[in-house]
């Protein structure tokens, strides 16, 4: 089974991305589950569940917070107003969801201490956008530290844009007929998964990150 767990679409402000268009290219791609992380709402999750029941939708949000953004999975609920990671960790927990510290070294966030680290269910270990101010500095910090404390980890892509749907992904040793919610966090944390996937290039994602300005300055 494969799984992108971190889906942006038209219910981010950075975003315009119909849901329609997202399971389109999921099922171009091969990607059996997606998790759906617009950020700071869960507006999109039934929307997506109606329109593909093929794939395994999970429900999740992006939480921005002062400590950096804050992926929340298997949610229940919206969660609103968490001003650091604790707070955050507390509600996504609360839900028997788990707690993913989003492209952890992203600029400007390129030291990370353990303590905070480790205070995640897992951390965003790939991201196929992590490539400012450097190409690959991102995901090779995260890749060590997952290493080196022996965290649990996954991937996502990400994904703004359709060009960047598929581009990191989770592998799990079970069919997509077999996964429930427990199976997937049980795998995740007791590390029984594959990571995979590309950076998105950098040329690509500037040109990309300038077109939804201009998008979003059009739409006001």
């Amino acid at each position: 089974m494969v799984i992108d767990f971190h889906i942006h679409s038209k219910y981010s402000f950075d975003c315009f991305l119909e849901p329609a268009k997202i399971i389109e290219l999921a099922r171009q791609n091969g990607i059996d589950g997606l998790a759906i992380t617009d950020h700071d709402t869960m507006a999109g999750v039934d929307e997506f569940r109606s329109l593909a029941p093929d794939l395994y939708i999970i429900a999740g949000q992006e939480i921005s917070t002062k400590d950096g953004d804050i992926l929340g999975l298997f949610l229940k609920t919206e969660i609103k107003n968490c001003e650091v990671a604790k707070e955050a960790i507390t509600e996504i927990r609360a839900q028997g969801g788990l707690a993913v510290l989003a492209h952890p070294f992203k600029w400007p966030f390129l030291m990370r201490s353990p303590e905070l680290l480790k205070k995640f269910d897992c951390i965003e270990v790939f991201n196929a956008r992590n490539n400012i101010p450097s190409p690959f500095l991102e995901n090779f910090l995260a890749k060590r530290a997952v290493f080196c404390m022996n965290l649990a980890g996954i991937a996502g892509s990400d994904t703004h844009e359709g060009f960047e749907l598929g581009n990191a992904y989770t592998i799990f040793d079970f069919s997509s007929a077999q996964a429930d919610d427990e199976a997937i966090k049980k795998a995740i944390l007791s590390k029984q998964v594959r990571i995979a996937g590309q950076e998105v290039s950098l040329a690509l994602e500037i040109v990309s990150h300038f077109s939804r300005c201009f998008k979003s300055w059009r739409n006001k």
